[in-house]
């Protein structure tokens, strides 16, 4: 089972600490592939995945090395910045079932372009919706 990890701030932390329960939450999610090319570039693909914890107000967007792939099981584990209350807070697990669910779009970009519009795009949409969004880029386009 595939894991990673999201540094969330103190207020998502805490709404997730009351809504986990033996390490699960209700959650939706999807894979969504941006693929396009720059002018005069080659065509490229970006698969961002995407989970919904609607009942916590957040959602969570992530990419994945080429070597690495979700099963059917993904365990997130959430953690925040420690404060003057709490020195090392505990980590949150959560392990949800990943869907099959694809939704497609198109930018004309290099990878680290498809990245920055889709995560702005997808945190003004859960704006409106008045949920957290939270980008991860575990691939490392941002350092390329």
């Amino acid at each position: 089972m595939l894991n990673i990890g999201c540094l969330v701030v103190n207020e998502d932390y805490d709404r997730l600490r009351l809504s986990i329960v033996e390490n699960k939450l209700p959650h939706f999610t999807y894979t969504l592939t941006v693929s396009g090319a720059p002018e005069g570039g080659t065509s490229s693909t970006l698969k961002l995945y995407i989970i919904e914890l609607v009942s916590s107000n957040l959602s969570i967007g992530f990419t994945l090395p080429p070597d690495k792939e979700i099963d059917k099981d993904l365990e997130i584990v959430f953690t925040t910045q420690p404060t003057a209350d709490v020195k090392m807070p505990e980590d949150l697990k959560l392990i949800c079932e990943f869907s099959d669910e694809k939704k497609e779009t198109e930018y004309a970009g290099e990878n680290l372009e498809k990245l920055e519009y889709i995560g702005y795009s997808l945190e003004k949409f859960y704006e409106t919706k008045k949920a957290s969004f939270y980008l991860f880029d575990y691939e490392g386009i941002t350092k390329l």
